[in-house]
């Protein structure tokens, strides 16, 4: 057991290790550098993240949204918030962007690390779980949520894990981590659940009934909102063509081309089974309309699938089944690189698939300020405000500064539509219009009335016309910052 235990620490050590090679210089920068979107405080994700993690009190924090109404519960907005309320108290004391970046390379070196641990437990070799843990460590995809600004959704590790002890004969903890991958990313949960069976159906997997259950108890009020019309921006799958590693697709659309040749694993004992998990991943990765370099115009099976099963048309990233498919293509290529008889001829094989898997610019440190737009007029606020109107942070940037003045505001983590009772999204959309340069009298008046005393205009995506706001209400009193009556 000791011999084993110190093999698994030194092939995570490697692949750990690995990982950071292929990373290189970007780890120069990890300190200032943000690994996500390039234009963080517009992208809405991120921002949802970042208010997450900075809010202390989540119930004192959702009741300052959508000032004077409140916003609805958290279920409503982000159905896997745990990351943030675990660690949120934690990275008050880390500077940013170091937490972020420890945050999404801890989930990356997870998925790794996990990666090697399946392989191991598939039986290879120290070196053959190494060669499958770079590989995924080399597949622009599974940095596909790291460049989205978003975390748990993110980590497959927990169900890696889980495949692992199943294979060990360990049915229960395998279960219970199944379910685990449930709470980072409840449809990736259900996915490594199929994979589960198609590799060792057990008892035990119903363990995964255990963290499962209270978390669909607490999703229940919002139940009718898992289901609906598609998104409006369509769904993110995988392009055919990044199943070839091509360059006609985004790089966070492309697997290592090398991971193909796992296929032909299929025919080697046992090589069934996880040609069955493959192509069960790759199916929903594809999306419910595959096409060759995005969507297509015929229709898959989880297209059917999502309409026939309530809830299933709310998955709105199929790619994310990749962090199934990519580990699982890695440990079929294991067991091929397992079958070369000798050493030496192993670690050449997989010392040589590193130059191919190109440079991980997805994970790209991006030069971006440490606080939001606007920091200055936020403080500012927080001395001297009572409630803050952010005219040009209706569709999210407000989330920002929120952490910073923590102040009641009108705007929140989903835009409201106006209706009637809905106070807060009626006040909304005359803001727009001052943000349009549209006059709207007695706005202020009405704003006053709801309890706001201050109004924030920060240029975020470029030049804003403060004409109609001037007009109404004078000057600003603190440089982007302006008082109502």
């Amino acid at each position: 057991m000791r011999a084993r235990l110190r093999t698994e620490i030194a092939i995570s050590a490697a692949c750990a290790a690995g990982t950071l090679a292929l990373l290189g210089p970007l780890i120069g920068s990890f300190a200032d550098g943000l690994w996500g979107p390039d234009l963080p405080w517009l992208h809405r994700d991120f921002l949802g993240a970042w208010w997450l993690f900075h809010a202390a009190d989540i119930g004192e924090a959702l009741a300052q949204l959508h000032h004077p109404d409140g916003s609805l519960p958290l279920a409503h907005h982000i159905p896997n918030p745990f990351d943030g309320l675990l660690l949120g108290p934690l990275v008050a004391r880390v500077p940013f962007p170091l937490w972020w970046n420890v945050l999404q390379l801890g989930h990356h070196l997870g998925n790794v690390v996990g990666t090697a641990v399946l392989a191991r437990a598939a039986g290879l070799r120290p070196s053959a779980a190494i060669a499958a843990g770079l590989l995924v460590a080399g597949s622009p995809v599974m940095l596909h949520e790291i460049a989205g600004g978003r975390t748990l959704s993110g980590a497959a590790w927990p169900g890696l894990l889980g495949l692992a002890a199943l294979l060990r004969q360990r049915d229960r903890t395998a279960g219970l981590l199944i379910g685990l991958q449930g709470l980072c990313y409840l449809y990736t949960g259900l996915l490594f659940g199929l994979a589960a069976l198609a590799l060792r159906p057990r008892r035990g997997l119903a363990w995964a009934a255990l963290p499962l259950a209270p978390y669909l108890l607490w999703l229940l009020p919002v139940a009718q909102d898992l289901s609906g019309a598609p998104p409006p921006a369509g769904h993110t799958a995988l392009p055919l063509a990044g199943l070839l590693g091509l360059a006609v697709v985004p790089e966070k659309f492309r697997l290592n081309p090398l991971l193909l040749t796992g296929l032909l694993a299929a025919l080697r004992p046992g090589g069934r089974r996880w040609l069955m998990v493959a192509l069960l991943a790759g199916l929903v990765a594809v999306g419910p309309a595959p096409g060759w370099s995005g969507a297509g115009d015929v229709s898959s099976p989880v297209a059917w699938l999502m309409w026939a099963i309530p809830g299933l048309d709310r998955m709105h990233h199929p790619v994310r089944a990749a962090f199934l498919l990519v580990p699982a293509l890695a440990v079929m290529c294991g067991h091929l690189i397992d079958a070369i008889p000798r050493r030496d001829l192993r670690i050449l094989t997989w010392s040589a698939a590193l130059p191919l898997v190109g440079a991980l610019r997805l994970a790209a440190a991006h030069d971006v300020g440490p606080e939001p737009p606007g920091a200055d007029a936020a403080r500012w606020l927080a001395a001297h405000a009572e409630a803050a109107v952010d005219l040009t942070g209706a569709h999210g940037e407000a989330l920002g500064l929120q952490p910073i003045h923590g102040l009641p505001m009108l705007e929140g983590l989903r835009v409201l539509r106006p209706a009637p009772g809905r106070r807060a999204a009626n006040l909304r959309a005359d803001v727009d219009a001052w943000w349009a340069g549209e006059a709207r009298p007695g706005l202020p008046e009405q704003l006053r009335q709801a309890g706001f005393s201050h109004v924030l205009v920060v240029e975020r995506r470029g030049p804003v016309d403060v004409t109609a706001i001037e007009a109404a209400l004078g000057p600003p009193v603190f440089p982007g910052v302006y008082a109502l009556p």
